[in-house]
């Protein structure tokens, strides 16, 4: 049976010019740089994804919406990987990656040139791999192909990503440790500096995670915690000023203005592969404390099913279950919300893609809001997307 690579996504917002021309001469220079050093045990790999789809919705801000919209399946990037051989065992290693707006060219994350990823460091076959620079967070690393919405359901994320699975944010300044496979098993860790003098941690961040895998089972876990990402005296700490949080309308009265003083979030997930059949289930917990002294917590509970129909034609479907609590109120919100899923692969490169994703809001939640989308006016909300994919 052939099986088609699948990949982690990243976020949806985009935003600023990336300066594609500087890039693209950067990108050239570096693949000659590569040739001219293949001698060394040295290769360096262009990459990357496109994504586009046709989207329709419901109800956003009262309307219904077709729009076409870059990344449903995916975030667009490309990027840079390479790899030298030093010899006994241990390698450098590097990773370069850009991500854009496939519908209009713009630059993702603040319109940042390697805005998704961007580090540097040495693995060995003994010990594990260092890396060092803009990395994701141990939930990115080790969560996202438990998730419906990336495997198969668009932007079918819990909602507002409360638990990062959909790597709304990432880390700055980070150090990270990867260990070798020990029998199935591997564990890692990473640390962001804050890089600000006699503030160690004013916007620092720490996370932690490791995976279990053995024939059909898999067990992944993750822990990330954020401290003062809200700082507004270091925007050039661990996190960036937007992505961390919960920001979409959770209650009818928010009762909050304040900045998230801290953030931590907790998640396992596991699944089990019977044949053409794939189970998988996850639960996160994520709290959030405000600079008011309130705070929020949100739980996440999803299960999914997905088969192989042939081994080019995928389908899938997802529940999600999502509730907290307001402490300044003692508000209970909650989100019911289901992910469908159909991919065609025409490829081992090319696919396409039709998804339908439907939320309710309910308790203290106002309306409804998938992720990525203009909140509705309701407490429902439902879209479809059709899209195709490319990787390269």
């Amino acid at each position: 049976m052939k099986t088609y690579a699948r990949y982690s996504r990243g976020d949806f917002f985009s935003g600023g010019c990336s300066g594609l021309y500087h890039l693209c001469s950067m990108l050239s220079a570096c693949l000659l740089f590569g040739a001219a050093n293949a001698h060394a045990q040295s290769s360096v790999t262009l990459y990357g994804l496109l994504s586009v789809g046709m989207v329709y919705t419901d109800n956003a801000g009262g309307h219904g919406q077709t729009m076409m919209l870059s990344g449903p399946q995916q975030n667009p990037r490309f990027g840079l990987r390479g790899v030298e051989d030093l010899g006994g065992g241990i390698s450098t290693l590097f990773v370069l990656e850009n991500g854009f707006s496939l519908t209009n060219g713009t630059a993702s994350q603040g319109g940042r040139m390697f805005g998704r990823q961007a580090y540097v460091g040495l693995s060995s076959t003994g010990f594990g791999t260092v890396t060092l620079g803009r990395q994701y967070d141990e939930i990115a690393q080790n969560i996202p192909l438990f998730q419906s919405g990336v495997v198969f359901g668009a932007f079918g994320a819990h909602v507002g990503d409360n638990d990062n699975i959909f790597n709304s944010f990432r880390f700055n300044n980070s150090i990270r440790y990867q260990s070798t496979n020990y029998g199935g098993l591997k564990v890692a860790g990473q640390f962001a500096f804050s890089n600000a003098s006699g503030q160690f941690s004013n916007n620092s961040a720490w996370s932690i995670g490791g995976t279990y895998s053995r024939n059909a089972f898999q067990l992944a876990t993750a822990y990330s915690r954020l401290n003062h990402p809200a700082s507004v005296t270091n925007s050039g700490g661990a996190v960036d000023n937007n992505g961390y949080g919960f920001t979409s309308p959770f209650l009818a009265s928010p009762g909050r203005q304040a900045g998230v003083e801290s953030q931590s979030v907790f998640v396992v997930a596991s699944s089990y592969a019977l044949g053409d059949w794939v189970l998988a289930g996850i639960y996160s917990n994520a709290a959030f404390g405000y600079m008011d002294t309130t705070g929020l917590r949100l739980q996440n509970v999803e299960v999914s099913i997905r088969k192989s129909v042939t081994p080019s034609f995928l389908v899938g479907l997802g529940y999600i279950f999502t509730f907290g609590r307001y402490t300044a109120n003692d508000a209970k919100p909650h989100y019911n919300q289901v992910n469908v899923g159909s991919d065609y692969f025409l490829s081992k490169r090319t696919d396409l893609y039709l998804d339908g994703i439907y939320q309710r809001a309910g308790g203290a939640a106002a309306v409804a809001q998938i992720y990525s989308l203009s909140p509705s006016t309701t407490k429902s909300q439902w879209t479809a997307i059709l899209g195709i994919r490319h990787k390269f």
